[in-house]
């Protein structure tokens, strides 16, 4: 649920008033990484933000959080929830001043704003597949093929340089096995 609320939260962010710049952005100090924000963003006026997305409601920790790694990129503070686990949450982030945007547990989208949504996402996993599709080398694609589950390609295969190859989205056992589906949809059909 997290990565895929988050993906939305992208999806939402020009209705804020907010564009998306990077996304896991991570940050090192002396070569070492320290934090992640999940979403860096600009608005209108070219300040950075730094978002931090919950898929369920924010506590005490993710307000921290969200503080430090702010102030660490110089940027400010904003978290994205469902709602605050509980008052000293809403204290600290009022004493903190981050900022949060409260979501409802539904979500009510226009029509337009559906097949947007829908739209970013369905050019976002084509890019994806299509990615993968043409970097997956053949032993790779074999492996995935003869295996029920991630640990075992890794026992085939080196796993840590075929993760690091690949984008966020395609870092699930699940996508994998239906890219090389496709692949050899694709392979019989051309002959």
């Amino acid at each position: 649920m997290g990565a895929r609320f988050e993906k939305y939260v992208v999806d939402l962010l020009p209705s804020l008033g907010l564009t998306p710049k990077a996304i896991r952005y991570k940050i090192y100090r002396e070569g070492v990484e320290i934090g992640e924000v999940d979403i860096l963003a600009l608005d209108g006026k070219g300040e950075t933000y730094a978002i931090e997305v919950k898929a369920g409601k924010v506590d005490i920790s993710g307000i921290r959080q969200t503080y430090v790694n702010a102030k660490l990129v110089g940027a400010r503070p904003l978290v994205i929830a469902r709602g605050y686990a509980d008052e000293g949450a809403r204290e600290l982030a009022r004493e903190l001043g981050v900022e949060v945007v409260l979501l409802p547990d539904y979500i009510f989208l226009s029509i337009d704003d559906l097949y947007a949504t829908f739209t970013n996402s369905l050019a976002r996993f084509v890019t994806t597949l299509l990615y993968v599709y043409t970097n997956l080398h053949e032993e790779e694609a074999k492996a995935v093929e003869e295996c029920p589950d991630v640990q075992c390609v890794c026992q085939k295969l080196d796993c840590h340089n075929l993760f690091n190859k690949l984008p966020r989205e395609a870092k699930n056992f699940e996508f994998l096995t239906t890219v090389v589906k496709l692949k050899r949809l694709l392979q019989s059909l051309c002959k």
